[in-house]
């Protein structure tokens, strides 16, 4: 369940963006029961979980009687609540990346409650540093923002090579932003949706390079980042 996966050592110091999803969906009672697989395979564009396990090119393992067979998520989803996955096909487990020490990643979800929320909009971010300070690998998806959960190539691109600062996190969130095509509902216009794309990806990209280079942003991250500042604001979830 959730509430497994949040209080996992090894999943917070080396898929933190995991963590910081399972430790917001729903209510304690949800995290108490639901699964990560659960989540994933509601396949709602809304997902918590979703967009970090893309970020860590995370493989569904599917088991039928006809056998087993691996799908990268990013072949996944199909649409809203829809999967590839066949009748008779279950979720037995999925597979990740490794994750080195100089890789940080962060989850980060726009809300107006604090239990049994809705993403309205979510970014998911993960960057590895070199010995440099420069970021040699990225990984950005957005939550929310399109009929699937998706990563978002331009984003990626436009941290490569930088130190993941100021500069860009704002050009990564300029790019969801741009790639985003948001509805609008109940819950917030498509135009309020594509501009807070821009704002929650700088947060989710600023606090997964300060996790990177080994300094501390609470579980879940969208606390820290609530005023818009990540890091040094103690542990636990």
């Amino acid at each position: 369940n959730h509430e497994t996966i949040v209080g996992d050592d090894r999943v917070r110091a080396r898929y933190p963006a995991i963590a910081d999803a399972s430790s917001i969906v729903g209510s304690a009672a949800t995290r108490a029961t639901g699964t990560i697989g659960g989540n994933v395979m509601n396949a709602s564009p809304a997902a918590d979980t979703i967009a970090p396990l893309l970020c860590h090119d995370a493989i569904a393992v599917l088991r039928s009687r006809a056998g087993e067979r691996r799908v990268p998520f990013s072949e996944l989803f199909a649409g809203p609540g829809r999967t590839t996955a066949v009748a008779g096909e279950l979720l037995v487990g999925i597979e990740l990346a490794p994750s080195s020490p100089t890789t940080g990643g962060a989850y980060v979800r726009l809300e107006y409650r604090r239990q049994m929320e809705i993403a309205i909009v979510g970014a998911a971010a993960l960057v590895r540093l070199d010995s440099g300070g420069r970021v040699d690998y990225a990984r950005v998806a957005m939550t929310a923002l399109a009929p699937t959960i998706q990563r978002v190539p331009a984003a990626e691109e436009a941290l490569l090579g930088t130190d993941a600062g100021e500069a860009a996190c704002h050009a990564a969130g300029e790019a969801v932003a741009a790639a985003a095509s948001p509805i609008s509902d109940v819950r917030g216009s498509a135009n309020y949706r594509r501009a807070m794309a821009a704002v929650i990806t700088r947060r989710a990209v600023a606090a997964a390079a300060t996790r990177a280079r080994g300094d501390d942003v609470r579980i879940p991250a969208s606390d820290s980042t609530f005023g818009g500042r990540a890091g040094n604001e103690g542990s636990g979830s």
